[in-house]
């Protein structure tokens, strides 16, 4: 593996940033404690963007200043690149990011879908998001070494008509070693933060993080961009049943006789408190597992999507294709797709399109 690659180094602080009045500025993204604004331009449209720490969320100040010292070191097609970041009197922290005509987040294209009556997605476009951000892995881990840590639709931007697919949000980078697996030696206190239901079973249950556990994550975008759910959200999606005592039948309400006792507002607290335990206990049990595909999604419309899928989330990481062999593969598939013949350029050493049949 070769040593990480430094792009020339940008300025951080020097420049100075003017924003304009809140009512000239288009939110058109936000996570914890940040908010997305495009950055307006005369006649063109811009394709800057003024990602803003909220006041409110003052731990994440260190996270974001981080974030800015990483970014400004990189410059990949499908990585959000860095344009500088400074302190500003009314926003505390700012960052100034180019996104390259990248004008929305997957998250937010699967929440538009399902208000449009859950429209899918075509497979080009779960294939496209596959490939580019593949990609944008590929280059974290072999040239910069480290792990995203935090790979989900909400951390995906599109450009276009899937013209281009950005990765974003480096607050949660962990270093990688030559192997690709978390390097002790530099990680010092820093613990993997990356939302739980997209973590790898090797995260959840302590056993060694390494590239393959960013390719988990991935996969299971690629489950949301097939399901229009984040993962293991809908218990009908689930291969295993509630657990009876999770579920709440009003029935039971409805026929309840006259002389039931009363019920203290402390015993009814209790018992809600107790009801939502058992039912985060189902969902966090499931953690770290393949989510079963619901019957909706056609296996013959969206096979080469779901043969990434699968190959993402076994629950080895071995047997999981590295960044490389999975942008290969959903390159091919994509050719597939266009041209109707294999291109298969490469062995990827894994389920990808060579195990299909045109």
């Amino acid at each position: 593996m070769s040593e990480p690659q430094e792009p020339k180094r940008k300025k951080l602080v020097d420049e100075k940033i003017t924003i304009p009045p809140s009512p000239f500025l288009n939110r058109f993204g936000f996570g914890t404690g940040v908010e997305l604004f495009r950055c307006p331009r005369a006649v063109v449209k811009s394709p800057w963007a003024y990602q803003i720490l909220s006041k409110r969320i003052q731990p994440s100040k260190d996270a974001k200043k981080a974030e800015a010292n990483f970014l400004q070191h990189v410059s990949h097609p499908n990585i959000a690149r860095f344009r500088m970041y400074n302190k500003h009197s009314k926003y505390q922290y700012l960052e100034l990011l180019y996104l390259q005509g990248c004008a929305m987040f997957v998250g937010d294209m699967i929440e538009k879908k399902i208000a449009k009556k859950h429209e899918q997605f075509l497979p080009k476009q779960i294939l496209k998001v596959a490939a580019d951000i593949a990609c944008g892995l590929e280059y974290l881990h072999t040239k910069m070494q480290v792990l995203h840590g935090d790979v989900k639709s909400y951390n995906i931007l599109v450009k276009g008509s899937f013209e281009n697919c950005q990765l974003c949000d480096f607050t949660a980078l962990l270093p990688l070693d030559r192997n690709g697996v978390l390097d002790k030696n530099r990680v010092g206190d820093a613990e993997y933060t990356g939302t739980d239901a997209w973590r790898a079973p090797e995260v959840i249950h302590g056993g060694e993080v390494c590239s393959k556990s960013d390719v988990w994550a991935l996969g299971l975008t690629l489950w949301e961009m097939l399901t229009l759910m984040p993962p293991h959200a809908v218990p009908g999606c689930s291969t295993q049943p509630l657990p009876a005592n999770v579920d709440n039948d009003d029935d039971d309400v409805d026929d309840a006789p006259d002389d039931t006792p009363d019920v203290s507002p402390r015993d009814g607290l209790d018992r809600l408190e107790e009801s939502l335990e058992r039912i985060d206990e189902y969902f966090t049990d499931r953690y770290g597992t393949r989510p079963a595909v619901p019957v909706n999604v056609s296996e013959k419309e969206f096979m080469h999507p779901l043969v990434l899928f699968h190959w993402c989330t076994e629950t080895e990481p071995r047997k999981r294709p590295t960044p490389q062999e999975l942008s290969l593969a959903a390159t091919d598939m994509l050719n597939h797709l266009n041209y109707g013949v294999w291109f298969p350029h490469l062995n990827h050493g894994g389920p990808g399109p060579l195990c299909l049949t045109s």
